[in-house]
């Protein structure tokens, strides 16, 4: 069973990369047209009021005990759970699977278990800010105690239960002590585009940003950075995607020469892996240096940037467009060979394997 979030596709990925997978989760998202083997809470008007109420309630529980006599393991995406009107991070149900011997994995995607006290020493430690930090100027309930400790006892539920957990180290700074696996992507390999045929003709280029929240992804730099770039540069096309269909997001990375992605993080998000595979040059502040799961070739696959270089690194890639197919042939092939379905599943089961999963 894998769910029971579906965080940029995560676990939808993660499904069709292993073979007889079960997709369960709670609620669909709107802006992906994705199939799923169970969901508990549906927004059809036809269901009626009670029926809804009836599925919000009991539909979890219903479906975890149905699953638990059906599955070998479960692969829990995100920081959800079945049973959620228990408030102990999942002690209860993580010890109840337990109990009947089936296999746990926890696939942490981000705020699910990144603890903004710790990002902010990090932020005072690298003179640089980053997710974490940013979180408590949106909204101060993230820097609050209670946020924090509830952080603190995600993680050291998960590792009291979990045989394995997946997290990116630096980037989801978090109270998890012991091992953990590098996050994988799964973007399915038939996503991949192969031709470089849109940077035959660069006469008008065109830049993409789709934040998810824009707070976070830098957006207000980057709007400052491409209303700079209109004003020396008219043949360049800047779009903004925000609350649009997923479907309408590659298409505008189809026809993109650059994508840029978030600057606060250490590592691509999805539509950065996106972007990289539909031959985009990426500009992103993700780095090896800070993340060193990336890979030592990692900081070659894309355009390095932070909210205070951006301007100065879009001026350096639009002078030079001869460089960009190159540029996004390298991020492309480490996409393949790091970020794809194929390795991501591969990297998968050497992890689980290696767990004794």
């Amino acid at each position: 069973m894998i769910g029971p979030e579906d965080i940029a596709l995560m676990a939808t990925h993660i499904a069709e990369a292993l073979p007889n997978s079960y997709t369960a989760i709670h609620a669909r998202n709107p802006f992906y047209s994705v199939s799923y083997d169970a969901v508990i809470q549906t927004t059809s008007t036809a269901l009626g009021g009670r029926i809804a109420t009836w599925r919000r309630l009991y539909g979890g529980p219903i479906l975890l005990a149905w699953l638990l006599n059906r599955s070998r393991g479960f692969i829990y995406v995100g920081g959800g759970a079945f049973l959620e009107g228990h408030h102990d991070e999942r002690e209860f149900e993580f010890s109840f699977i337990r109990s009947h011997s089936r296999r746990l994995v926890c696939y942490f995607t981000g705020n699910d278990i990144r603890s903004p006290r710790l990002s902010q020493q990090r932020a005072e430690e690298t003179g640089r800010p980053n997710i974490g930090s940013i979180l408590a100027t949106i909204d101060p309930i993230f820097a609050t105690p209670e946020y924090d400790l509830a952080r603190r006892t995600r993680a050291q539920v998960a590792e009291r239960h979990a045989e394995a957990i997946f997290n990116a180290r630096n980037d989801q700074l978090s109270y998890l002590e012991g091992h953990t696996h590098p996050f994988l992507y799964f973007y399915p390999d038939a996503q991949f585009v192969d031709t470089t045929e849109k940077f035959d003709d660069t006469e008008r280029i065109v830049v993409v940003h789709a934040p998810s929240n824009p707070l976070l992804k830098g957006t207000d730099a980057v709007r400052e950075a491409m209303a700079r770039i209109a004003e020396t540069h008219p043949n360049v096309e800047y779009r903004e995607l925000i609350g649009v269909p997923h479907e309408q997001v590659l298409a505008a990375l189809d026809e993109a020469h650059i994508a840029l992605n978030e600057f606060y993080a250490s590592v691509p998000g999805v539509f950065g892996v996106e972007a990289l595979a539909r031959r985009c040059v990426l500009v992103t502040s993700a780095r090896s240096q800070d993340e060193p799961d990336l890979g030592a070739d990692a900081d070659d696959a894309w355009v390095i940037a932070d909210v205070h270089t951006l301007h100065e690194k879009l001026l350096d890639a639009l002078a030079h467009p001869e460089r960009m197919p190159a540029q996004a042939d390298r991020g492309w092939r480490w996409a393949r060979d790091h970020a794809s379905a194929t390795a991501s599943a591969r990297a998968l089961t050497r992890a689980l394997s290696a767990d004794g999963i």
